[in-house]
């Protein structure tokens, strides 16, 4: 595995254990917060490009109004119900 995937799979493991907890969406510095606690330090931008490589795989969503992020399959959930 390289380096840039693991790092791709960390900050989606991070992110889902954010929504898990409660999060109704995701800012970078939380799951920089995160891995910080996790003994797994990440620079911003790698957190940053790690979202966005996500977003291109169709994992997670940014809402651009707000700047959080959410999980995909969660949003699309929220359209059909009218809740989002």
């Amino acid at each position: 595995m390289t380096t840039d995937r693991r790092h791709t799979d960390l900050v989606l493991r991070v992110f889902k254990e954010l929504v898990a907890a409660g999060a109704s969406g995701v800012a970078p510095g939380a799951v920089n917060a995160r891995l910080r606690e996790l003994g797994e330090p990440m620079g911003t931008w790698a957190v940053r490009g790690a979202l966005t490589a996500l977003e291109h795989g169709g994992a997670i969503v940014i809402d651009e109004n707000t700047g959080l992020w959410h999980l995909a399959d969660s949003r699309a959930k929220g359209r059909k119900s009218g809740t989002a």
